[in-house]
């Protein structure tokens, strides 16, 4: 058997390079540990800032002590404007002191139903101030080894946010009552699900369903709802519900619960999701129908004669134009309408008579031309008839004769017998003139030239007049 020979030098050289590689073991340990002591220190740092930034606090308190605090972290003092020593001085050592007077008896039921391992409530708090906070606390129910409980919790002040909540709460109400007592009636469309919901007022005023499923399906279910000339309006806004306009409106008149059509504006905006697609339509719809028909009112009185009810002059002038420019390709026909020696009536039996007389007269020129004419009052005894878009000139002739038999008699208005006539000037478009103002001279010249020849009759303006 051969031994190994026994080297002082070799043998040192190994145990120098244990001992290092030790060493270097010791030395990464004391590292990592090193470095997790600073994620921990950094950790603690971003805790404590996120808890200043939120004013909140950890507190550690003893259930059946009273709730007496172990432990409560700076924050949970600063959030209630105190420091440690500052609450100690005051002997505010347990929970409890901070509470809202109010709310102890609440905090005490809190304290009944900590049964669970998690806990969760809010309660009223005061601060150094006086000044009363809402305050979310959020923690654990530990039981030690003696029976006792232990709570350990986040107190985090709500005050905010509380506050904004009942403002929101407040608007909503404010909204809900105002639109109540007036009325509007509020409404959401649901674009996927189809469906329109309408508030009650709906019910009271129109006396129909204010929910609607398979609402754009179903439309023409609602047809005898909707005024026939507006079914047109009302289609268009139901087709524009699903378009994704910001905006929609419309004015049509919708029947009420007693039979009557009204008239009713209705708004509309579109809420859109994160992909900008949009999810549903929310809005009003208000009884417009005392302001539509005010409206109404003041547009007839500023566009016609008072006393016949035909267009004024200046309204009449426009019409025409507007008319004639529109058709241009068309044939037209202006009659000039003038009561034969109207002013010798005035002074024989009175202007009242006078008056009376008119009316006559625009009673039979509405007898025989149709609603589709126009027609005014450009003086004191003249009268305006336009007929646009004439395939025949006769049938215009023809009225004119009707009109002048029908008017040349004795108009009955007791005690008086008024004996009375018309006379009638004709022009026609394109032929005499495109505007107004050139018809009428051709029809005044024409109307001249009857008057010259006994009254009572009608001429067609020529060139040769």
């Amino acid at each position: 058997m051969e031994y190994i020979r026994y080297n002082p030098t070799l043998w040192l050289v190994g145990v120098i390079s244990i001992v290092i590689i030790l060493i270097s073991v010791m030395i990464y340990i004391l590292y990592l540990k090193f470095e997790s002591e600073k994620s921990v220190s950094r950790a603690a740092l971003e805790i404590k800032r996120i808890t200043n930034s939120m004013r909140a606090g950890l507190v550690n308190f003893s259930l059946e002590d009273d709730c007496r605090i172990l432990y409560a972290s700076k924050g949970f003092y600063s959030m209630l404007g105190y420091t440690k020593e500052e609450a100690k001085a005051q002997a505010k050592t347990k929970i409890l002191d901070f509470v809202l007077p109010k709310d102890l008896l609440l905090f005490e039921s809190y304290k009944n139903m900590w049964v669970d391992e998690s806990i969760k409530f809010d309660v009223k708090m005061l601060n150094q101030n006086g000044d009363t906070l809402s305050v979310l606390v959020n923690g654990n129910n530990v039981l030690e080894k003696d029976g006792r409980h232990t709570i350990s919790a986040v107190f985090v002040d709500i005050s905010e946010q509380k506050l904004l909540q009942e403002t929101i709460l407040l608007e909503g109400e404010r909204y809900r009552i105002a639109a109540e007592l007036s009325n509007d009636v509020l409404f959401e469309y649901d674009i996927k699900m189809d469906e329109m919901r309408f508030t009650d007022k709906y019910r009271d005023l129109f006396g129909r369903n204010p929910i609607s499923t398979q609402y754009l399906y179903t439309i023409k279910l609602r047809k005898d709802m909707i005024h026939p000339n507006d079914w047109g309006i009302y289609v268009e806004f139901n087709r524009t519900l699903t378009e994704g306009k910001d905006l929609i409106e419309a004015e049509f008149r919708i029947k009420d619960r007693m039979g009557e059509f009204v008239w009713c504006q209705i708004k509309g905006k579109t809420i859109f999701d994160d992909n900008k697609m949009p999810l549903r339509v929310v809005g009003k719809l208000v009884n417009v129908d005392l302001h539509k028909k005010e409206i109404e009112t003041l547009e007839y009185k500023a566009t016609r004669d008072p006393l016949t009810g035909v267009y004024n002059k200046m309204v009449t002038i426009k019409k025409i134009d507007k008319f004639i420019s529109g058709n241009g390709n068309s044939k037209h026909v202006l009659l000039i309408v003038d009561i034969d020696d109207f002013k010798k009536i005035n002074d024989t039996f009175g202007h009242l008579q006078g008056d009376k007389v008119l009316i006559h007269v625009i009673e039979g020129i509405k007898e025989v031309f149709s609603a589709g004419e126009i027609i005014g009052r450009i003086g004191g005894d003249e009268f305006i008839v336009f007929a646009g878009n004439v395939s025949d000139t006769n049938d215009i002739l023809a009225k004119a004769g009707l009109l002048n038999s029908i008017l040349d008699t004795t108009y009955a208005c007791s005690p008086h017998k008024i004996p009375m006539s018309i006379s009638i000037g004709i022009a026609i478009c394109p032929e005499n003139g495109m505007h107004y103002e050139q018809l009428l001279e051709c029809a005044d010249k024409a109307l001249y030239i009857v008057k010259e020849h006994g009254k009572s009759n009608y001429m067609l303006y020529s060139k040769a007049i």
